[in-house]
């Protein structure tokens, strides 16, 4: 299973920052292993994300390159006990 988590360190928006600092703590809580791209600084995965997503908000979360979610939806999905199960039998 490969989990992609796309974010910006360039952002001044102090919501981006939280939810980016929020996704990866829960991914970490979780013990669930991810690669970490900035698309402050690679304008070529930013573009794939994109693309792949369809929206431009930060952070996005992808589990083998199939877009999970923004923060806020994977937020509640964890509050409903459902996180967990986006990485089961992947």
């Amino acid at each position: 299973m490969i989990v992609e988590l796309y974010t910006s360190s360039a952002t001044g928006m102090l919501k981006i920052k939280k939810d980016q600092a929020a996704l990866k703590f829960l991914l970490e809580a979780k013990k669930i292993q991810y690669i970490e791209y900035d698309v402050a600084s690679d304008t070529e995965k930013r573009e794939k994300m994109k693309k792949s997503s369809g929206v431009s908000t930060l952070p996005q979360l992808f589990i083998n390159d199939v877009y999970a979610g923004d923060y806020d939806h994977l937020a509640e999905l964890e509050e409903n006990n459902e996180f967990i199960t986006l990485f089961q039998n992947k």
